[in-house]
């Protein structure tokens, strides 16, 4: 069977899907005919019009939403974070397993970032998980993550904020459609090239609060309104060019997600064989996936992850080991999730108290996942994962 892997799965377990040089000239001839290449210009508009669009089908909802462009997902964090007041002597809790992007935009601007374990059940941090941390510290803002592209209950997030007035903001990196919005707070997409709908690079924010819009702009323009200074600020503005990438991405979402929603149901059904030693999260299976984790049996990774890559496939670790274990946040406060804060900066101690992200270190491993492969290429892989399984399995 190993004579039939593709030598590309020894290299790469995740290719960008992005739109043909084709797709895109139109809008490039757009481009031309405008003169206009950066600072809000109208392809930027025109995908921010249309994109809200998309998501309205997607999320039907009587409140109506708002998006604005920038530069990429940390930027996104980045102003959203600025505008709900973040700076020296804030607090935000973030989940412990994430991208390093949520806790630098936080430590960027001067505030603290507190990380925290995770819901067993769901990977992601829970509102119950920041009522816990809410009641043993003071909490400026919640940066709950969808890990791996899985949505996280905006409803219960905005009852969360009306009810102790902590300002939300959804990291939604790969949740693009997966994730409804929110009527308080912010909700931030990456468009980064390895995404479901990736434009090489860039983020959006969206917004229930209209007026928020002009502040972005303002925001992602050095703070300047008319040339003035008005406000902190950078220079976070999407590009024409990006945003005639993310309009031929837009016209070929459908088939994005069409050709996602295939291989992962190819994954799925030959995983079956491998149940109860693996499995896909339930949550993972309703998203446009982007990177395809499974979860196994606890004890068989170290040895699984070898001897898949020694058969020529690509396997990776996405979001893992948990942030606690980076040096760079190894100092930062941390709490499990219960709220109890963990005194002592022993990576021991944080693995014990935070035994979801510990337990998910130790049995969460990703598989080669891009529309190029084809259908066959996804049936071998998962065939040979689940037959690497269950003779590891039978020899234990």
């Amino acid at each position: 069977m190993t004579a039939q892997i593709q030598p590309l799965f020894a290299k790469r377990y995740i290719i960008p899907d992005m739109p043909t040089a084709d797709e895109v000239l139109p809008y490039l001839r757009q481009i031309d005919a405008n003169l206009w290449y950066s600072n809000f210009g109208p392809l930027v508009s025109a995908f921010e019009t249309k994109f809200i669009a998309q998501m309205a089908k997607a999320h039907p909802c009587e409140t109506p939403f708002f998006a604005a462009t920038v530069t990429s997902g940390y930027h996104a964090l980045s102003v959203a974070l600025r505008l709900m007041g973040i700076g020296s002597g804030c607090k935000v809790l973030i989940p412990a397993v994430t991208f390093p992007a949520c806790p630098l935009a936080v430590q960027n601007l001067g505030a603290e970032a507190i990380l925290c374990d995770i819901d067993p059940d769901t990977w992601t941090l829970t509102p119950a998980i920041a009522r816990a941390a809410a009641a043993q510290m003071k909490l400026d803002a919640i940066m709950p993550v969808c890990l791996y592209g899985m949505a996280v209950p905006s409803e219960e997030w905005d009852a969360f904020t009306q009810e102790t007035g902590i300002p939300i903001l959804i990291d939604a990196a790969a949740a693009i459609e997966t994730q409804s919005y929110l009527k308080h707070g912010f909700v931030a997409h990456s468009l980064h090239a390895t995404k479901p709908f990736g434009v090489g690079e860039g983020g959006l924010l969206v917004t229930a609060d209209e007026g928020m819009i002009s502040q972005i702009r303002q925001t992602t323009n050095f703070g300047t309104v008319n040339r003035i200074t008005q406000s902190g600020g950078e220079n976070a503005k999407m590009s024409e060019y990006h945003a005639a990438v993310a309009l031929a991405q837009l016209d070929r979402w459908e088939h994005v997600k069409a050709r996602r929603a295939e291989l992962v149901s190819i994954y799925t059904q030959e995983l079956q064989s491998a149940f109860p030693l693996a499995r896909i999260h339930n949550g993972l299976q309703k998203s446009v996936v982007c990177n395809l984790m499974v979860s196994v049996k606890q004890g068989l990774l170290p040895t699984l992850l070898a001897e898949i890559e020694a058969q020529g496939i690509a396997t990776h670790r996405t979001y893992l080991p948990p942030l606690t274990t980076h040096p760079h946040f190894s100092d930062l406060c941390c709490c499990d999730r219960h709220g109890k804060v963990i005194q002592t900066p022993e990576l021991s101690d944080k693995r014990e108290h935070m035994n979801a992200c510990t337990h998910l270190d130790q049995t969460v491993m990703g598989l080669p996942f891009y529309p190029q492969m084809t259908n066959d290429d996804a049936t071998t892989i998962s065939r040979l994962f689940c037959q690497t399984l269950h003779r590891m399995d039978t020899s234990t």
